[in-house]
């Protein structure tokens, strides 16, 4: 196997480990490691075929990102952050130009590399990245807007909205509403939501944590009338961290179309706490249909269990079976799975309304 081989195999792993329960941050910490430690090795070997990996001056990495045809969206950004790491750790001027470079290029999709791009963006260590709306398509407004959000970034209504000067499309206003300091009526920002097909969006993701658990009960049931948003409804309950909607996920995890999406509802809100009514190894059995039979099996032993606990569990919300709290939040960033450290980031965001408030700075993997 070739370096290059070695290094896209690295890249794959990382997607598989993104995506499960059963992985680490320090699982993820040496994925990183070991793609660093290839890629160093290629950038040596500067072959004029991979022109992302050899890049190494600003200008070529902006280039060669723009025009790269080789790698998904999502690897390109993985790509793009050990690049930044690798040459300027420690020049938050090289970084911040070289992603202003990136939010304006006209090559570069803005549709295909957010959220993951706002993401990356948001933890690199430099204050601001200047942008004008001049030119730019809706996508990269939007794309600026989400990077503001995640780094916590809020205006406030007296502050003028029209200040900013952007284009208004419907969509675009709504990034806008998302940037307030206080949004407008929920119900009627989740109509907006829902007309413009936009419930399975990363901006959806931050309003719906936002939300108390009142107003979330509501919008979940509005969402309910559309058959087509019912496995995104039990998806989001996993992500709203409330207790309370455990029973409905037990239920849930018996309906063979609903099983697997329940289940990880379940395991991101109680984590561990789990085990004690669906046993570990039948959570992750190879065998897909057989993992199905086994979590809808036990679903009703969880139900029954949980039933018992509820009447000593306070009305709180939960993360990797861990209640979220200020206190709490970057702990179980630090030492949850992938899946629960992508869902506690927001929680942060909701806690804090500043990403990276602290001098311990958190990462979520990419």
């Amino acid at each position: 196997m070739n370096l290059i081989e070695s290094f896209n195999l690295l890249l794959a792993q990382r997607q598989v480990m993104l995506s499960s329960f059963q992985c680490m941050p320090k699982n993820i910490e040496d994925n990183t490691q070991s793609l660093t430690v290839i890629l160093k090795m290629i950038q040596q070997k500067k072959d004029p075929n991979w022109p992302l990996l050899s890049a190494n001056t600003q200008e070529q990495i902006v280039d060669a990102f723009e025009t790269d045809v080789q790698f998904s969206p999502t690897d390109k950004v993985v790509i793009l952050s050990l690049l930044l790491q690798l040459h300027y750790k420690a020049q938050p001027t090289a970084q911040s130009h070289i992603v202003e470079a990136l939010f304006a290029s006209s090559l570069v999709d803005a549709s295909q590399y957010s959220p993951a791009f706002a993401l990356m963006a948001s933890q690199l260590q430099f204050d601001k990245v200047s942008f004008t709306a001049s030119n730019k398509t809706p996508e990269q407004i939007q794309q600026y807007i989400l990077l503001c959000i995640y780094r916590g970034k809020r205006l406030k209504r007296n502050d003028s909205i029209n200040s900013l000067n952007i284009p208004r499309s419907s969509l675009t206003s709504l990034y806008i509403e998302m940037l307030m300091s206080s949004i407008n009526e929920p119900i009627e920002l989740y109509g907006l939501f829902s007309q413009l097909d936009y419930c399975h969006s990363a901006l959806f993701e931050v309003f719906i944590i936002s939300l108390d658990e009142v107003i979330l009960t509501k919008v979940f049931n509005l969402m309910s009338q559309n058959v087509d948003l019912t496995l995104r409804v039990i998806e989001l309950m996993g992500y709203s961290g409330f207790s309370k909607f455990v029973p409905f996920l037990a239920r849930a995890m018996q309906q063979p179309n609903q099983t697997l999406v329940a289940f990880s509802a379940l395991r991101t809100i109680l984590g561990p706490e789990l085990d004690q009514s669906v046993p570990y190894q039948w959570q992750f059995e190879e065998d897909e249909a057989e993992r199905c039979e086994y979590l809808q099996f036990y679903s009703a032993k969880l139900l029954h269990r949980w039933m018992l606990l509820a009447l000593k569990m306070p009305e709180v919300r939960l993360i990797n079976g861990i209640e979220v709290n200020p206190a709490s939040i970057d702990k179980i960033i630090r030492y949850s799975s992938p899946v629960h450290q992508r869902i506690a980031y927001l929680h942060k965001l909701r806690l804090n309304n500043v990403v990276n408030h602290s001098p311990q700075r958190v990462k979520v993997a990419l």
